[in-house]
Parts: structure tokens; sequence; C-alpha cells
């Protein structure tokens, strides 16, 4: 049995039949959880974000960038102190 699988991706990170992909979470729920967790931490690097997170990075960055084209998020600059938190 075959999985199609739609990838939101512009990362340029290859995907595919690797076993661990095949384990996925829902965008809609990682995009409520992510939003709940950058409300409560405020601002934070991908990097930390995605450590909090059961899933791929490429799932973290297609909710931020779905996000960002709602207008709920807004990339910036990383400065150390953000690494302090």
């Amino acid at each position: 049995m075959a999985a199609e699988i739609s990838l939101e991706d512009e990362e340029w990170v290859i995907k595919g039949p690797h076993h661990y992909l095949i384990k996925r979470r829902s965008l809609n729920d990682l995009e409520s959880e992510v939003y709940k967790i950058l409300k409560e931490n405020g601002s934070m690097p991908l990097s930390a974000l995605w450590k909090k997170l059961d899933c791929h990075l490429w799932e973290v960055t297609a909710v931020l960038r779905r996000l960002k084209e709602k207008g709920l998020v807004e990339e910036s600059d990383i400065t150390p102190e953000i690494y302090q938190k």
C-alpha cells in the first residue's frame, strides 16, 4: 500500500522513502500547538520550538509559514538573548 504524501516544502530538504517519515502529525493540530507555545513563551528560535514538539523539522517550518501567511506570527532576527530563555 503506497501512501500519498503532500509536502509543503520550500526548504529543499529531501523527503522520500525514509522509514522515519511515515509518522506525521496533522499540520492543523501542529499549527494550534505552535501558536499556543509562541503565545506562552514569546519569540523563540526554530530549534527551541522544534525541541518542544514531537514532529519533523519540515512540519514545523510548514506550520510557521502557514501562521506567517495568516499574519499570526512574524519572523525576526535572532539575538543572543533569545537563546538564554
